[in-house]
């Protein structure tokens, strides 16, 4: 199996009569299970909420190998145009690669706030990433995840329960095209990170908010969650702290 129980094939779409609009985007191999209770969450409090899938997301782990960067730029700048068709208002929501394809709307939209949630710019291991995966990802097109930790006994994968490695260097690519936007984006921007989070370090958190153009910026520095910090409920106080500062900042713009 090259996926685990935490996977959803769905797309969501809730409250669909409100105007005020909210676009989430799940991470990197992961899948709308990841933002589907926070979906969920935000369209009670008034938001028509939109989750789906990304090109080879939700799918399997091939089909995934076999998308390019501008495969996911392509849809969600589709389903971010075919939201605000409905919408007086937008928001986004992106975790992880989500947060880094966020920031990229942001650019081109004129989105009313964003929340970005452990966008990854600066990986864990740059040489792997930017050396290794170019490198070799044809040849090990695959790595199983859990061989990426030294206590992934621990650790709760989401998605497929294998590193795609063509996809992972198209998401690097995604990172260098997007970093460079960062100073154009002047809409007011939630960013969240942890401290405990083993996937994206914190540098990234000095990485955006050095370089994002907004004046209205904040930020929710978390302890203890892990990287998947929308569906993690190990720490229920940051959980709730979580969801509440995101419909707070929301609902101010």
């Amino acid at each position: 199996m090259d996926k685990n129980s935490r996977f959803d094939t769905n797309n969501y779409e809730f409250n669909t009569e409100s105007k005020n609009g909210i676009y989430l985007i799940h991470g990197f191999t992961n899948s709308t299970y990841e933002v589907k209770m926070l979906a969920e969450y935000l369209s009670k409090k008034g938001y028509h909420t939109v989750a789906e899938n990304l090109p080879g997301h939700g799918t399997t782990v091939e089909e995934c190998n076999r998308v390019k960067y501008t495969d996911w730029i392509t849809f969600i700048q589709k389903g971010v145009a075919k939201l605000a068709s409905t919408c007086d208002k937008i928001h986004i929501i992106g975790s992880s690669m989500g947060a880094v394809l966020t920031l990229h709307l942001s650019t081109i939209f004129p989105v009313d706030s964003i929340v970005v949630i452990a966008p990854v710019f600066q990986f864990k291991s740059e040489f792997k990433a930017r050396i290794l995966v170019p490198l070799f990802n044809n040849f090990i097109p695959l790595t199983k995840k859990s061989s990426q930790y030294s206590n992934s006994n621990n650790i709760e994968f989401y998605g497929y329960t294998y590193y795609p490695n063509r996809a992972l260097n198209e998401f690097r690519k995604l990172t260098n095209v997007v970093r460079k936007k960062l100073p154009n984006i002047k809409c007011p921007t939630l960013m969240l990170f942890s401290k405990a989070d083993q996937t994206c370090i914190m540098d990234n958190y000095d990485i955006v908010n050095s370089s994002i153009g907004t004046s209205t910026k904040e930020n929710l520095i978390l302890d203890k969650t892990s990287h998947t910090m929308l569906d993690d409920q190990s720490y229920i106080d940051e959980h709730q702290l979580i969801y509440a500062t995101i419909n707070q900042f929301i609902d101010r713009f």
